[in-house]
């Protein structure tokens, strides 16, 4: 249990730097051109011990493998890769990645951000939560849950700064469109 507590904690801790580094406040205090870029790049640096840490710590099983579970765990990561790959296509790929100059900010509503306001967070859930369905072990669950509760006050923060961008717009935005579990 112990080891679980430590791996939800990293996720944790990563999950707020990379939340703060986001940051309005951050991004204008360090006012270097190439900042987005050396964002996604430390944000992928910092994650790879922590995977590591993960895969590489023994973890108790806690649901029995099956082939149920594959096909379901393997479902929910081939769905949430596909939502990825759809969510990507309505940003700009550079910009995002910060190999090139971020344009003016632009509220898209369309496409996948028609039913959910944040894509890549929900792609980012249903992988985690299909790891977890696969692997079953307590590591891959205190990801899930650490990761789940970090997306979840990450948007808070996200969205209070959406709204200073956008106003009134992303307001009526956030009133028509689900934040995460789509309207069925």
């Amino acid at each position: 249990m112990k080891i679980e507590i430590i791996i939800g904690i990293l996720w944790i801790v990563y999950g707020t730097l990379h939340s703060a580094l986001a940051s309005n406040e951050v991004k204008n205090k360090i006012n270097f051109p190439y900042y987005r870029l050396a964002y996604t790049i430390l944000s992928l640096v910092l994650m790879i011990p922590i995977l590591y840490f993960q895969l590489t710590t023994p973890s108790q099983l806690l649901m029995p493998a099956s082939t149920a579970n594959n096909i379901f765990g393997g479902l929910m990561i081939s769905l949430g890769v596909y939502m990825l790959f759809i969510s990507f296509k309505q940003y700009d790929l550079k910009a995002f990645l910060g190999i090139q100059a971020e344009a003016p900010a632009q509220l898209i509503t369309d496409g996948i951000m028609s039913v959910v306001r944040h894509p890549l967070y929900l792609s980012t859930l249903v992988i985690v939560w299909g790891v977890f369905g696969i692997t079953g072990t307590a590591n891959n669950l205190a990801m899930a849950l650490a990761l789940t509760a970090y997306i979840r006050i990450g948007i808070y923060f996200e969205e209070k700064k959406l709204v200073q961008i956008f106003g009134k717009t992303y307001e009526k935005y956030q009133k028509e469109v689900p934040m995460l579990i789509p309207k069925l």
